[in-house]
């Protein structure tokens, strides 16, 4: 398309008005164009933040828009509502998170799974994130789940939501200046008006990819520092980005043919990854104590890593299910206290054990529990084991899931509807019935629940909690 056209077969005089006109309009764009992006310079060019420079105010603004996406994700049932999984995530977590707090200003951090089979992970503003079946499928160390978490927690910490939503205003800023001057412009000629439409936009949209790509290597940079300061395999970093590169092969046709997309060539990240581990492979770092593979047999996931505790779960998981309870007794010996072993055979005696089979076990598991008092996990466990329990273990359990419980998980939060009956806990009651509603994206009903945890409880702290969460789900309602 010819955007400007000068000469065509018109007579001269009129050739010199239009042209005279369209340089006017032109100028007249050009001038509100600069402007805009004149204002906005600070945001491209400034220095990278310090850690913990936002203020409350935008915290809570970025809680409650990143709020408003998962109870989205939350209601359209595309969160992996799995304890097993949120569990595994949250220990893959917890090494990186003192880097994370070193500016002294820690915010709650919510991760949880994605059921999709997309090779992703993201962060949310305000603390989420998120991270799909299909990043868990391909993978084969935790180490490489854990240095793709690094990468999101720089996200987080470095504050690229708010620096991302300043580029936008500007590019924004630039398509709408050229919107309001079309009716001048589309006076003078057609062309002028498409083609500067066209060019905002174009300018906009290689502003934002070259600022996320500045942002992606910054996020790389202090990842590797998070896995060193946790001890951490930074090798985990190389598996996890030749994965990455592998896919992006296979999607694109090559890894080394640029093209516009928001996160820098693979290849590139990774030479500079080589570069910044320098032979620290951090190798001393113990093998946590649940595998990759364990999440992936559970989700029907590919298992990569050969390991003799894959080869262990999965004699379990191929056990007909008359047979299986030796065998998960033999491997809760092998592998004694372990949480997430303690709530898979809980789940199987739920859904095919006898009662005999049930009885035999429970004493197993529940003797087992006590070695792990404080876990979340185990206290869901047990609460499934109800009739098993005496009274001052029922307490003891609810208590700590009550007090532990991952915000995004329905299983949780529905196990505790039933865990408070009696009239004196009834504000407990209510508080697990308003996070139930929230994260099934009923959220007027998850307020309304709240406000009347609050006015129940009896406990000081306890009920300024609660307040200051049925704030944040308010101010996610607001639009």
């Amino acid at each position: 398309m010819k955007i400007f056209d000068f000469f065509s077969g018109r007579d001269s005089s009129r050739q010199s008005t239009g042209a005279l006109r369209r340089s006017q309009g032109i100028s007249i764009v050009l001038l509100v164009l600069v402007t805009v992006t004149v204002a906005h310079s600070d945001s491209l060019f400034g220095d990278l933040p310090q850690l913990g420079q936002q203020d409350i105010r935008q915290q809570n603004r970025e809680t409650s828009a990143g709020l408003r996406y998962l109870s989205f994700l939350n209601a359209q049932g595309m969160t992996t509502q799995d304890p097993g999984v949120t569990y595994y995530l949250e220990q893959s977590l917890l090494p990186l998170l003192p880097s994370y707090a070193s500016d002294g200003n820690a915010r709650d951090l919510l991760i949880f799974g994605v059921s999709h089979r997309s090779f992703n992970a993201f962060a949310l503003p305000g603390g989420l994130i998120g991270v799909h079946d299909g990043l868990l499928e391909h993978l084969r160390e935790t180490s490489e789940v854990q240095a793709i978490m690094a990468h999101e927690l720089g996200h987080l910490a470095l504050g690229h939501h708010q620096r991302l939503a300043d580029s936008r205003r500007q590019s924004t800023g630039l398509i709408i200046a050229s919107i309001l001057l079309a009716p001048l412009t589309i006076q003078l000629d057609p062309n002028i008006t498409f083609g500067m439409i066209y060019g905002a936009q174009g300018m906009a949209i290689q502003q934002q990819l070259a600022f996320s790509r500045s942002m992606e290597e910054e996020a790389d940079r202090m990842a590797v520092g998070a896995m060193r300061a946790g001890g951490l395999p930074l090798t985990g970093f190389i598996g996890a980005y030749e994965t990455m590169a592998d896919i992006q092969r296979a999607q694109a046709g090559t890894t080394d043919s640029p093209y516009p997309g928001t996160h820098p060539n693979v290849r590139d990240r990774l030479s500079d990854l080589r570069n910044r581990i320098d032979q620290d492979a951090g190798s001393d770092a113990p093998a946590p104590d649940l595998p990759l593979c364990w999440v992936q047999l559970d989700r029907n996931l590919t298992v990569r890593a050969s390991d003799q505790r894959c080869t262990d779960y999965q004699d379990v998981l191929d056990n007909p299910h008359d047979d299986r309870r030796s065998a998960w007794i033999a491997l809760l010996e092998a592998y004694p206290a372990n949480p997430y072993l303690i709530f898979r055979a809980v789940e199987w005696l739920e859904s095919n054990a006898n009662e005999q089979q049930r009885a035999s076990m429970a004493d197993i598991l529940t003797e087992q529990a006590r070695l792990i008092p404080d876990s979340w996990l185990v206290a869901l466990s047990m609460l499934k084991l109800d009739h098993e329990l005496s009274s001052q273990q029922r307490r003891h359990w609810r208590s700590t899931l009550f007090n532990q419980a991952p915000a995004n998980d329905l299983t949780v939060w529905n196990t505790l509807r039933h865990a408070f009956p009696e009239e004196a806990e009834r504000g407990r009651a209510f508080r697990a019935q308003a996070q139930s509603s929230w994260i099934t994206g009923d959220r007027e009903r998850a307020v309304s629940q709240l406000r009347r945890a609050v006015e129940l409880s009896n406990a000081s702290a306890e009920r300024s909690r609660w307040e200051q969460q049925l704030r944040s789900w308010e101010r996610s309602m607001e639009r």
